[in-house]
């Protein structure tokens, strides 16, 4: 598996267990979307978990 689609996993397994994120992230626009998926294949996978508690008090 690859990195990008490793972090595409963790990414929606952590989203599953945080109800606020996973609100936030279903009421963005396809390019919001788009830009969060960006930001997520940068980060080092240890990094997924902040990334998706922090969502809900993301400006994008």
């Amino acid at each position: 598996m690859n990195h990008q689609t490793a972090s595409a996993v963790a990414f929606g397994a952590i989203l599953r267990e945080n109800p606020a994120a996973a609100r936030f992230y279903d009421n963005c626009t396809p390019a919001q979307r788009e830009a969060i998926l960006l930001q997520l294949q940068e980060l080092p996978p240890e990094n997924i978990r902040a990334f998706v508690e922090e969502l809900p008090s993301a400006a994008l």
